[in-house]
């Protein structure tokens, strides 16, 4: 049972009679206000800002085995000024939220916490201009009511690509931005080595043309994006700069070779991939020429645009391949069901045995 509930039963009101700025909460809850009551109710902070009814009218929260409500005479406000050290916010609380109390004074506006809340906003948009120019900016983030509300610049070029930005001058770095379109292409060899006994093979296939970017990004963004992956690099770990992304026959023989390391006197497995001749280019270039050099000492070559464009069309064959067998099924299914005629023609037909039937019982 609520504040509100208890002060009017001691004023003599009763769960059946009350007065009708109330009424009958669910789950036998007590009275609570009704809504347009809630509307022209003027709460009041601890530090004394005043909050308009409609602001807390749907503060509904339970902390500590407390609820704060209209109905308790405690609503929670966010606090306006985000202050997490405030002595009038409850102990605990994981944000500053603020419980208001009932008050008889009327609302004005210069001594409310709208207002509060307006100016910071102000001052947070002034500041957003003056770090962006008036451009969005996603490395521009807000704090989201943490340490004061302020606004923050980190700068993440995962961020722009993410968002594919278009602005021709970058406000963070104060430099213009090459907007062409490029991605970042690769090659990566794959090595096979394997002994039985005592005959030793070594097979070398090369994919070339691998996009780390399913779309293309700006140039600038392209070659941040590139340096801040060789700054990362650490040899020791033996890694590459550009981790690609394994199928799953990669994952199995790298997996299997883990377990079949070079041992003295016997057979072996080694799988071995790297990426190498990593560039940024507009769109793929190919070296026939290198590519027949590559074919001529014994290695594979395969371009990692023709492997996609075979997964599209195999990918179109088995979905028409599919669509045929629907079809099939369909026309199959039509030729079994009976027509309404027919439907017509095998009730009469029922209909005409029974009767047969039941005239000779009788």
């Amino acid at each position: 049972m609520n504040e509100l509930t208890r002060k009017l039963l001691e004023e003599g009101w009763t769960l059946e009679h009350y007065p009708d700025y109330v009424y009958r909460g669910r789950y036998d809850e007590g009275l609570e206000y009704k809504w347009e009551h809630k509307l022209k109710l003027v709460w009041q902070t601890g530090c004394g800002l005043l909050v308009k009814g409609w602001t807390v009218a749907t503060s509904d929260a339970w902390f500590m085995g407390v609820q704060y409500c209209p109905e308790n005479g405690n609503p929670l406000l966010r606090c306006p000024y985000n202050n997490r050290k405030c002595e009038h916010i409850p102990e605990g609380f994981p944000l500053p939220m603020c419980p208001c109390r009932l008050t008889d004074q009327p609302y004005d506006y210069e001594a409310s916490a709208e207002k509060v809340s307006n100016d910071r906003a102000k001052a947070r948009r002034k500041q957003y201009m003056e770090i962006t120019g008036g451009q969005y900016c996603a490395c521009v983030v807000d704090c989201n009511g943490y340490e004061g509300g302020r606004l923050e610049v980190r700068y993440d070029v995962d961020k722009c690509i993410r968002t594919r930005c278009k602005n021709q001058f970058c406000s963070i770095r104060k430099k213009p931005r090459d907007l062409t379109p490029v991605n970042i292409f690769y090659d990566i060899r794959r090595t096979w080595k394997t002994r039985t006994g005592f005959l030793e093979e070594t097979k070398v296939a090369i994919e070339k043309g691998v996009k780390v970017f399913p779309k293309p990004v700006a140039r600038t963004d392209a070659e941040i994006w590139l340096k801040v992956k060789k700054a990362e690099y650490n040899p020791l770990t033996g890694q590459t700069i550009i981790r690609p992304h394994l199928t799953s026959e990669d994952r199995r023989q790298e997996h299997f070779s883990d377990y079949h390391r070079t041992w003295p006197g016997y057979d072996y497995f080694e799988f071995h991939y790297e990426v190498e001749n990593i560039r940024i280019e507009r769109r793929e270039t190919r070296d026939l020429l290198q590519d027949l050099r590559d074919v001529e000492d014994g290695i594979e070559v395969v371009h990692a645009s023709d492997l996609e464009k075979a997964a599209k069309v195999q990918k179109r064959e088995r979905l028409a391949k599919a669509r045929q067998a629907r079809e099939k099924k369909k026309r199959r299914q039509e030729m079994l069901l009976p027509s309404a005629w027919e439907y017509e023609q095998i009730d009469l037909f029922t209909k005409g045995a029974f009767e047969a039937n039941h005239g000779k019982s009788q």
